[in-house]
């Protein structure tokens, strides 16, 4: 995992989601970390969320929230996670403005932030590269602080 050289805050939002209703960045602001799964082709990364949808439990545990962004329609993130059974909040950036922020827009893999209680990104990670006892230990360690 690499650390960003300068602070990134997750920004501001607000988006609909796969679990039905909204879920903004405030609805775990201050209380959870969180770890956000960037799929930049929604269909080809579902590997990269298997392995998070595996160890939900623990991220529980570690009082993190685990979230996917697809710069897709709210229809086909839902009709997504609905045929993989997902239980991670999928999230629909349809204007993919979340992605440009963090400048993910042109990214080819999924990418993973792991963000503390404040939404700073402390840690980031391009698939393949993503080891999921790796984020859990980060998410660990981040709630110890």
């Amino acid at each position: 995992m690499s650390t960003p050289t300068a602070l990134i805050e997750i920004p501001g939002f607000t988006l609909h989601s796969s679990v039905g209703g909204r879920i903004s960045r405030t609805d775990y602001l201050g209380q959870v970390s969180v770890v956000m799964v960037f799929l930049p082709d929604l269909k080809a990364s579902l590997h990269a969320l298997l392995p998070f949808q595996d160890h939900l439990a623990e991220f529980g545990l570690a009082k993190c929230q685990v979230l996917a962004v697809a710069s897709e329609r709210v229809s086909t993130v839902r009709e997504f996670a609905d045929r993989h059974n997902l239980e991670i909040p999928l999230l629909a950036d349809e204007s993919g403005e979340i992605a440009r922020e963090l400048n993910l827009e042109s990214a080819c893999h999924p990418v993973v932030l792991v963000a503390d209680r404040d939404c700073v990104v402390r840690e980031s990670v391009t698939f393949p590269n993503v080891h999921i006892e790796g984020v859990l230990d980060r998410v660990r360690r981040i709630g110890e602080a």
